[in-house]
């Protein structure tokens, strides 16, 4: 039987965000204990300030706060204090519609092997939109399938964590997010992928806002570089086959060079198509070396963000 939700909030620079993400928290439906952990990492645009009367009316919320950290660290902090079997992240700026949590909740409850349940998201353009939808009906069939999560991931990260319902225990048991890495959603998924099946859904889960500006996925090079750095990480922890060990990293070797050729315009002279070559080398130990070198491809005309421990 599983037993109540704790949401997960990691807020960074918000503000304009937070009336749609709260009254999305707050339109949840479903007959389970729940609690709200908002964590502001260090915003600067008064996000903190503009949340509080926001959840004045919202039952078990609590605010906590540090210095800027990243939101790998951020949403470890938010695991730590889950009181609940099961968690809900939710980015800042995404949209829970109503039924999601409930509906996720049955998925696992029918999928007891399974650590994550995941559903579809969409987007929004507007608050107004956001809001829209949920006043909605959405008639999707709970149609539900495990998968085994961790071939995908290595190939890509191909849902985020707001998509996602996860079992705290196995979230805790895997360390959470890889702190090394800036970006949360890849490396915690990833990790979660080697726990246990993925219970894969249709269900209507999360609106994102469609404008990228101040976030992540802005076209830069932020989540390209986590990417491999959290393959370079996970490659380093995990004892994997050895052909699915060296495809992995000749992929992630490739796609810090299509990034130097189409961003810097690197050349096949250049040093990045040369780390690709020698990738094919049958030496784990040497492709780890060429995967690390390879990452500052994605830092030549723009830094990245690192995270910060708290």
């Amino acid at each position: 039987m599983l037993d109540g939700v704790s949401f997960i909030i990691p807020i960074f620079n918000k503000r304009s965000f937070l009336p749609q993400v709260v009254a999305g928290l707050k339109a949840q439906r479903g007959d389970f204990a729940r609690e709200f952990i908002f964590i502001d990492d260090g915003s600067t645009d008064g996000s903190r300030e503009a949340l509080l009367p926001l959840i004045e009316d919202l039952l078990n919320a609590r605010v906590l706060h540090h210095a800027n950290a990243g939101p790998s660290v951020t949403t470890n902090r938010g695991l730590r204090e889950a009181r609940y079997g099961l968690v809900k992240l939710v980015d800042g700026d995404d949209v829970l519609l109503p039924d999601a949590t409930e509906r996720l909740r049955n998925a696992l409850t029918q999928h007891p092997e399974a650590v994550v349940a995941y559903g579809e998201s969409g987007y929004y353009a507007y608050a107004g939109e956001a809001l829209a939808r949920l006043a909605a009906t959405d008639t999707t069939a709970d149609e539900a399938h495990l998968e085994d999560a961790l071939p995908l991931f290595l190939r890509e990260c191909y849902l985020g964590p707001s998509n996602c319902l996860i079992r705290t225990e196995a979230a805790l048991a895997v360390g959470g997010c890889d702190e090394h890495v800036f970006v949360q959603d890849y490396s915690l998924l990833m990790r979660l992928s080697t726990k246990g099946p993925f219970v894969a859904t249709k269900i209507p889960t999360t609106l994102h806002p469609q404008a990228t500006e101040g976030r992540l996925n802005d076209g830069g090079p932020q989540l390209l570089h986590d990417t491999n750095l959290t393959l370079l990480n996970f490659l380093s922890e995990h004892d994997l086959p050895a052909d699915v060990f060296a495809k992995t990293a000749r992929r992630s070797i490739t796609r810090a060079w299509l990034w130097a050729k189409r961003r810097e315009d690197a050349s096949v002279f250049s040093i990045w198509y040369l780390l690709r070559l020698a990738a094919y080398l049958p030496s784990h130990k040497l492709q780890l070396a060429l995967l690390r070198r390879s990452n500052a491809a994605f830092t030549l005309s723009r830094p990245v963000r690192m995270s910060h421990p708290v």
